[in-house]
Parts: structure tokens; C-alpha cells; sequence
């Protein structure tokens, strides 16, 4: 199934009708040309700032997935090296010199990352290049933990780099399994104010668990809220689900500074509501195989939460 952390969040983002920009670089291959068309035809992503190169193929990940719809990340496809393939070779230059870079970048209200393309150099400047680059225009950084093993060559040093970088966002949103590796809190989902703590800079984490649920901590606001049942066939790509409605949801607030400065009941009372809308969002994607062919629209996870 065509997808990725990134592409799947700026794709669910535009299906709940927020619009996003990918960046990225893939293969010129048949699988490159298959993520191009789906992003931009079939849920209208921007994809100007799309790198292809035909120094390496577009990413294959193997995954195996449970009988009770769960996955996981087996290695690559073509026997190649975690370096050896065209996300590795995101190209920072190459993104700035691009026409519309600039106006993209001063347009942006949230940079969303992943870790995983911190794991090789180019790809790495490519992303801290970007974020900076946001910054600068008052973008919001939002980073998913994204924690595979697969990616990395060196544990330790991978937990260091990661961390270093989540440690500059607005927004964290990391399972609890990746809390205990990062962290050895346990606790994570019984108490996300614990994680929040590690991240000062923060506005927010978010502590997703699957089944069990997830747990937040938005400015000063904590809470658990538990998981909605489905008929689940695939979890790929829930959590970026749930984070694209998430960001869908602050996007309709006026002026996020302005809750630093709210009651944390009056917090609560706005940002429940969003938690368990994204929680929903997620849990759809779960009743369908793949990852963005199975992301809600805003009719769906409305049908779903009034009926």
C-alpha cells in the first residue's frame, strides 16, 4: 500500500479538508509514480515540493500483519541497505531553490515530522533545513516519535538524535512503548503529564496506545480517553490519522498562545472534545486495509460520532 508517515498525515489532513504540502523524495519508478498520483490527484496534497531521483528506488517497507489486524516492520524490499533507498536522498538545496518553496514555507501553520529521516545525513539537513525554515515564519512543529528500530544502525545514538529534535516541538506525539524506550517512564498513558515534563518547550504530548487508548497533556489540561471499538482489520497509518485531526483541530482555534493563559477546566473543555474526535479518526482507519485508502473524510467520522 502506498504511503509513509508523513505523506499519510498530509493526505488525511486534506481528506478532513485542512490543506497540506508534502516534501519528500522518491524513486522514478512505478511506485513513485503510484504515491505522486494518489497524493495529488486522488486527495489533492501539494506535491510541489516533491524530489524524484533515479540514484535509488522508492522505499518498500515489509510488514506482517497479526490476524487481530496489528503490524510490524519486518525490513525492506530488494534486499538493499536502510540507506539505499530515495527517501535517504532529500535534498535540502534542491528544496530551497524550488519556485514555490518560499510561499509554501511562509504559508505554513504546522511542519508535522516523523524521526525516521534523521537516521541519514542528507535526508536529515533536509528536515532540520525545513523546520527552521518554518520557524522562522511562526510554523508550529509537530513530531511524531515514530521509533523503528529497522531505520537505525545505533540504538543509543538514534535515542540521542531523536530526542534532541523532539525536544524543539509545540507538539509531541509518541506511544506509550516509545515513552518507557526514550524516557523508562512506564506510566506513560496513566500519566502523560510525566512525558510532557521531559519536553519543557512543549505545548502538548500525546500518548497513544492502541487499543488502550491514549492520554494527553495540552496546555495544563491532562486526561485518558479510552479507545473507541471497531471492527479492526489494519492499524497502519491510525496514528497518523489521529494526529492529522488533531492538527485539523487546532487549526480552528483562533489563537493557540492565548490557552497558556486559560483555566485548565476551560482547556479541558476545548481539548477533550478534539482528543476524542482524532481518537475516532484514528480507530476508522483501523476498519480498512492500508493506510491513507482507509483514512476518514469529516463525513464519515461525523456519521460515525451522531449515530
Amino acid at each position: 500500500f502506498p504511503g509513509g508517515a508523513p505523506a499519510n498525515v498530509a493526505s488525511a489532513c486534506c481528506k478532513l479538508g485542512t490543506s497540506a504540502a508534502f516534501v519528500g523524495c522518491v524513486g522514478q519508478d512505478d511506485d513513485g509514480d503510484t504515491l505522486e498520483r494518489l497524493l495529488r490527484d486522488n486527495v489533492g496534497v501539494d506535491v510541489t515540493l516533491l524530489q524524484r531521483t533515479t540514484q535509488a528506488p522508492t522505499r518498500r517497507v515489509l510488514v506482517t500483519r497479526s490476524l487481530d489486524g496489528d503490524r510490524a516492520f519486518g525490513g525492506f524490499a530488494y534486499g538493499r541497505a536502510t540507506e539505499d533507498f530515495a527517501d535517504c536522498l532529500l535534498d535540502a538545496t534542491l528544496v530551497q531553490k524550488n519556485e514555490k518553496y518560499e510561499s509554501i514555507m511562509n504559508d505554513a501553520k504546522w511542519i508535522v515530522c516523523s524521526t525516521l529521516s534523521l537516521a541519514y545525513e542528507a535526508s536529515a539537513d533536509a528536515i532540520i533545513t525545513i523546520v527552521e525554515r518554518g520557524q522562522e515564519s511562526g510554523a508550529r512543529l509537530c513530531v511524531d516519535i515514530n521509533w523503528r528500530p529497522v531505520f537505525w544502525s545505533d540504538e543509543e545514538k538514534a535515542r540521542e538524535v531523536i530526542l534532541e529534535f523532539a525536544k524543539q516541538a509545540n507538539i509531541v506525539k509518541l506511544t506509550d512503548e516509545e515513552a518507557d524506550w526514550l524516557f523508562g517512564i512506564t506510566d506513560a498513558l496513566e500519566n502523560p503529564s510525566k512525558v510532557h515534563a521531559k519536553f519543557p518547550n512543549a505545548q502538548g504530548v500525546l500518548v497513544t496506545a492502541g487499543e488502550k487508548g491514549v492520554s494527553y497533556s495540552l496546555w495544563g489540561a491532562s486526561e485518558f480517553v479510552e479507545a473507541f471499538e471497531m471492527d479492526i482489520k489494519d492499524t497502519t497509518g491510525a496514528g497518523d490519522a489521529f494526529i492529522a485531526a488533531m492538527l485539523h483541530g487546532f487549526m480552528a482555534v483562533e489563537n493557540l498562545d492565548d490557552l497558556d493563559d486559560l483555566p485548565s477546566e476551560e482547556v479541558y473543555n476545548m481539548m477533550d472534545p478534539l482528543v476524542r474526535f482524532a481518537s475516532i479518526a484514528g480507530a476508522l482507519t483501523c476498519t480498512k486495509e492500508g493506510a491513507i485508502a482507509a483514512q476518514p473524510t469529516m463525513n464519515e467520522i461525523e456519521e460515525y460520532m451522531f449515530t
